[in-house]
């Protein structure tokens, strides 16, 4: 039996309270009734009633329950509040049971007891074959939708637990929430679960993202783009300029697609593409295209590695003296630096968003309506957002310079424990980016800030630390220089992307030096 615990209960109901305090308003009437009820239930009955809706499925065989607030009191007063259904009808009681336990009715009932479990329905269904009592659990939507609402995941409660977690000190700002009225959280949880139609697509993508998180227009522009639209529908939609001028040149639209790639597009990697097209397009349709600012290019190397079939992902594998059974390229790369005597790192993404949260630690909590809504939150709503940098501007900006002249030192100093949003594996954050410098730090987590996490996208793979001039071996050139420098490396087949192409010319800009590795098959064993 599991032991009574305090803990389950006092989830729910915090649960269930923050978000009526928070988004009360969200609720139907109807819905706040339930919400209500939850919150009266004895002890026993919220524990027993939080540990079912944390299950997965609907319909539970009382018998099979190891709860030790299982009983049938507090499953009368459950099925009293309406929370829990008693009497569930011969098709969901099914779902409680495992085919072990169908077959053994079938031999029970003297019916044949073999095949699938669908037979074994088949044969009982009619039958007075389940003797045990079933209850079936209401309100699952419901209460995911709360904790959506309020900010607290009953699920990962009790890992925190376990690690201790630290929270912020702050106190919650009121304002604005992020769905101004019901239909925007409907839409939104729609869009989630891609239920939405063609239209209300339409309707979500042309709106663009919002200032907070977890937004829907994601999902609403993939949408979008997957069910092939006409030109017209993809005009104006942020983002999707690329699309746009595709489908304009599908339907023989050679001029409005030109004039929408002289638009340009405020996300740097969409207008390298529309530059490109449009030189192009002007080509074909004999008109003047602007030359442009030059991209800056990263340092070219050239490496070999023996080829050694390929892996159990389908992923050619590569072999060094370190991995020579072979392993993916990453991999094989990166133990041929750390075989040379260079400390790198493969942290296209989790380095940066660690090194973010304890730089701009101090932005997390800054008291701006509706962005803290509730207690025991790792970030603020827009985080992520280029609104997070619009809203704090002149302090982001501030932090920036402290960056470039102070290093990370003083920011991880700062930082007492407290859980973070982006911030993982902290102790190897805070010794990589001791070694890291300054400029070289601001020159990534600035774009980072002003454009948002999706900014992190396109990244060189490596970032390789400062150390003697060592030889790499099989590569031209062979000598790898002694500062912090990035990699970004590509296979015999890989192109530069458009978002790896704005980093390099940022970053080479902005006075650090980028190379692009090109790998290829070595001949020698």
């Amino acid at each position: 039996m599991t032991p009574r615990s305090c803990f389950p209960a006092d989830d729910l109901r915090t649960a269930v309270r923050w978000a009526l305090e928070r988004e009360g308003p969200l609720f139907r009437a109807g819905e706040r009734v339930v919400l209500a009820r939850v919150l009266a239930l004895t002890d026993d009955a919220a524990e027993l009633y939080a540990r079912l809706t944390l299950r997965v499925g609907r319909c539970f065989a009382v018998g099979a329950l190891r709860y030790a607030c299982a009983r049938d009191g507090v499953l009368d007063e459950l099925v009293a509040a309406e929370l829990v259904d008693g009497a569930v009808a011969e098709r969901e009681r099914f779902a409680a049971f495992g085919a072990e336990a169908l077959r053994e009715a079938c031999r029970r009932l003297g019916l044949r007891h073999t095949g699938p479990r669908t037979a074994l329905e088949a044969r009982l269904a009619g039958l007075p074959w389940c003797t045990e009592r079933v209850i079936g659990v209401h309100h699952h939507a419901l209460l995911r939708r709360a904790e959506r609402l309020g900010g607290f995941d009953r699920a990962l409660a009790p890992a925190e637990r376990i690690a201790g977690t630290r929270w912020a000190e702050y106190t919650p700002t009121p304002g604005p929430g992020a769905f101004a009225k019901r239909r925007d959280l409907w839409v939104w949880e729609r869009a989630r679960a891609g239920e939405l139609d063609p239209d209300e697509v339409l309707a979500l993508a042309r709106r663009g993202p919002p200032a907070w998180g977890r937004s829907p227009f994601r999902y609403a522009a993939e949408a979008l783009v997957a069910s092939r639209p006409a030109a017209d529908a993809l005009a104006g939609i942020v983002g999707l300029g690329v699309e746009h001028v595709r489908a304009l040149e599908a339907e023989v639209r050679l001029r409005e697609a030109l004039a929408r790639c002289r638009q340009g597009d405020p996300e740097p990697e969409v207008a390298i593409a529309l530059a490109r097209t449009g030189r192009r397009l002007a080509k074909k349709l004999r008109e003047p295209w602007p030359p442009g600012v030059p991209l800056a290019e990263p340092r070219q190397r050239r490496l070999w590695l023996p080829r050694v079939g390929t892996g159990p992902d389908g992923r050619p594998a590569w072999s060094t003296a370190g991995t020579p059974e072979g392993a993916p390229i990453e991999r094989a790369v990166l133990q041929r630096v750390l075989d040379a005597g260079r400390t790198a790192l493969h942290a296209e993404n989790w380095l940066w968003a660690s090194l973010f949260a304890l730089v701009f630690r101090e932005l997390y909590w800054v008291p701006l309506p509706g962005r803290l809504p509730t207690a025991r939150r790792s970030g603020p709503a827009d985080l992520g957002t280029p609104s997070f940098y619009r809203a704090r501007e002149s302090a982001a900006e501030a932090i920036l310079a402290r960056l470039r002249a102070e290093g990370l030192a003083p920011f991880s100093a700062a930082w007492s424990g407290e859980r973070l949003d982006g911030l993982v594996r902290a102790e190897l954050t805070v010794e990589v980016g001791g070694r890291i410098g300054g400029p070289t730090l601001a020159a990534v987590l600035g774009p980072i800030l002003r454009r948002g996490w999706s900014a992190v996208r396109g990244l060189p793979d490596f970032v390789v630390l400062a150390g003697p001039a060592v030889r790499l071996g099989e590569a031209i050139p062979q000598t790898l220089p002694e500062c912090t420098f990035f990699a970004e490396l590509k296979g015999p087949t890989d192109q530069v992307r458009d978002a790896q192409r704005w980093w390099h010319d940022s970053l080479v800009k902005s006075g650090e030096l980028v190379e692009l590795w090109h790998v290829s098959e070595s001949t020698m064993m």
